[in-house]
């Protein structure tokens, strides 16, 4: 019987180890950390988020959401959806994206054109909320929404990028 025994014990604990590994992995939620000041003053560096699951039927203007990027997970906020347009200013070799422009970068650079920009159909523009640090959509172009999976569970207000006035079709 303490051969049994000794067989018995050791397979119980290697199951049980087995079943809470399995059940932490199907589970919806994940808890991942935040490292960077691209979202602050919403989400401080080195915060723990909850995340769950979403769709990309399910992405609105102004949702925080997890971006699988080849370099790892970003957190950003969804500006523009498919079809959405802003402008671009285009001076002589530089362009700037009419998105976020804070006072002093309103200087007169000479002749500016002017032109729209449409995201494409399945792509995002993502931009985090402390615009001056962050790498976003500015930098790296639009995002595929095939690249979305999670969303923190704590949606935080959209109120934070329209510090200086929000454009009109950012409003839901």
């Amino acid at each position: 019987m303490s051969g049994l025994h000794s067989l018995v014990i050791p397979a119980l604990k290697t199951g049980l180890i087995c079943a809470a590994i399995s059940a932490l992995y199907i589970q919806p939620y994940r808890a991942m950390v935040f490292v960077g000041p691209s979202m602050e003053p919403t989400y401080q560096s080195f915060s723990v988020l909850l995340t769950k699951p979403v769709r990309p039927e399910e992405l609105v203007r102004g949702m925080v959401v997890i971006i699988n990027m080849d370099s790892g997970p970003i957190v950003k906020r969804i500006a523009f959806l498919p079809g959405d347009g802003f402008l671009q200013a285009e001076a002589g070799r530089a362009r700037m994206d009419l998105i976020y422009m804070h006072p002093d970068n309103t200087k007169s650079r000479g002749k500016v054109r002017f032109r729209r920009i449409i995201i494409p159909p399945g792509k995002v523009f993502v931009l985090g909320d402390n615009q001056p640090v962050s790498l976003d959509s500015k930098d790296f172009g639009c995002v595929d929404m095939s690249r979305i999976t999670q969303m923190p569970v704590d949606q935080r207000p959209f109120d934070i990028l329209c510090v200086h006035g929000c454009p009109a079709s950012w409003s839901n």
